[in-house]
């Protein structure tokens, strides 16, 4: 059978920053040499290694080139990439202008962006062309950026224009004031949304605001760096590629295609969340490992979720829980898991959503790790944040200049903004349904929704900072 192929495209300074250190973990985790490409000896790498590289040559000097595209419209990021990564990529591959996107979307999208464009698609019509079995694109940018949002935009909607068959999965850094002071995020973010709405197959959020103090409270650093939550992403990262990278007696290497397939219920409900365990620092991972039962448990947890949100309040869509490690206890994890599924807030209509896969090969950092992705209606309270957040700054035409300048008219403006509203809506209308059923199968909630009370608990008193996704999008009318 043939191995799924995986081309990585990161885009701005954000994108291209965790793509260097995504690259350099895959390489370590497959022994390949970061500065070189090459591997100990001329040995055959570990695991389904031309899932992410081509190789040079034949011989035992044959060197592994990831298949990545980097691009940005500014130069120093991409020259960090160069000066740190010796021989590893094709420098072909390695785009940059000296301009940079100023923080604006409009750049990235409408200016700057459209004249490096052919130049970005020559180069990965090259890779796709070297490719055995396309199994799908990922695209690493942040939304909060001009080259991210608007560039990061237009690479994706060439790609599905062109390659309407490969599935592309955006990972999208949201924006959090704790980490960039660059006031135009909220507008860059809606803009990028509609793209990431239409065109791409899923979006996965990270969002700074919650890895932000994810950093602060299980890492202990008083102010984290933007390098702090990059090592995040980087784990959750390589955790979530493990499946496709590796096979072995208990995995079965599942690609791109499948992962979103078994994720996305439907079309425009494609917007995914991410948690991690353990979520102890790496020097610290050998002495404090964590047992898999409080493992799934933490992974469930408000406080593990890389998006600032409360999963257990929502509803889950679809689940994938992907384990790593060594697998003597797997008989313990099936039967937490097993458990776990019974206290989610499932969906009627999608009741079977919840896939587990397991790899024997662990990680960098940890002896054992588990990456959960889900589908959720609370990220529409991710959404909503960006969306309060432009609406501040819109009704005061704030900053209007700098988009109506670059060929953007208010008329597109308060369109992109209603394609927001949409997304929000869309799993707005999502998560009622799956409360409704709950009534419905439930005679002691039914009872309580025929005397007019909340249905939710026993008690009168209202869930503590919950507010209903109807709520949210009353609010946004008021």
């Amino acid at each position: 059978m043939k191995v799924n192929n995986c081309i990585v495209v990161s885009v701005g300074q954000a994108g291209n920053q965790i793509a260097a250190s995504f690259w350099k973990t895959i390489c370590l985790e497959h022994g390949i040499d970061p500065l070189t490409g090459q591997t100990a000896g001329g040995a055959e790498p570990k695991g389904n290694w031309s899932a992410f590289f081509s190789r040079l040559g034949e011989s035992s000097g044959s060197s592994y080139v990831p298949r990545a595209v980097m691009v940005d419209l500014e130069p120093s990021v991409i020259d960090n990439v160069k000066a740190g990564s010796g021989s590893l990529f094709n420098p072909a591959n390695l785009i940059a202008r000296s301009e940079g996107s100023g923080g604006n979307f409009a750049v990235g999208y409408l200016g700057e962006g459209r004249t490096v464009l052919p130049e970005i698609m020559n180069r990965l019509n090259t890779e796709i062309d070297k490719c055995d079995n396309v199994g799908g694109i990922i695209v690493l940018h942040s939304t909060g950026g001009g080259t991210g949002s608007g560039l990061g935009s237009l690479i994706i909607e060439s790609l599905k224009e062109r390659y309407p068959e490969h599935p592309i999965l955006s990972c999208a850094i949201l924006p959090s004031p704790q980490v960039s002071s660059v006031v135009t995020e909220p507008y860059n973010t809606v803009f990028a949304l509609n793209t990431l709405r239409r065109t791409a197959d899923a979006c996965l959020i990270f969002d700074n605001e919650a890895l932000f103090e994810l950093a602060h409270r299980k890492w202990n650093i008083d102010s984290p760096s933007v390098d702090d939550l990059n090592l995040l992403i980087t784990e959750a990262l390589a955790g979530l590629t493990a499946s496709m990278r590796f096979s072995g007696f208990l995995t079965v290497e599942i690609s791109l295609r499948e992962m979103l397939t078994n994720l996305v219920p439907q079309p425009s409900l494609h917007f995914l969340m991410l948690s991690f365990a353990p979520l102890t620092p790496p020097d610290r991972s050998k002495f404090e490992e964590m047992g898999i039962e409080e493992m799934i448990r933490s992974l469930f947890q408000n406080e593990s979720v890389f998006a600032a949100c409360h999963p257990m309040e929502g509803r889950f869509l679809s689940t994938a829980v992907l384990y790593r490690g060594i697998m003597e206890d797997k008989p313990q994890a099936d039967a937490a898991l097993a458990a776990m599924r019974e206290q989610l807030p499932l969906t009627y209509w999608i009741p079977t959503a919840f896939k587990i896969g397991y790899v024997e090969q662990s990680g960098m950092a940890h002896r054992k790790s588990m990456v959960l992705l889900s589908n959720n209606t609370e990220v529409a309270r991710v959404l909503d944040r960006i969306a309060a957040n432009f609406d501040k700054l819109w009704q005061r035409k704030a900053f209007a200049n700098w988009y109506l300048n670059e060929g953007m008219s208010e008329e597109q403006i308060n369109a992109l903004r209603a394609s927001a509203q949409e997304l929000i809506q869309s799993y707005q209308v999502a998560e009622e349904s799956g409360a409704k059923a709950k009534v419905q199968d439930d005679p002691s909630v039914a009872a309580r929704a025929g005397t007019g009370l909340p249905p939710a608990a026993a008690s009168d008193e209202p869930k503590t900072g919950s507010l209903s996704l109807r709520d949210l999008v009353d609010r946004r009318k008021a």
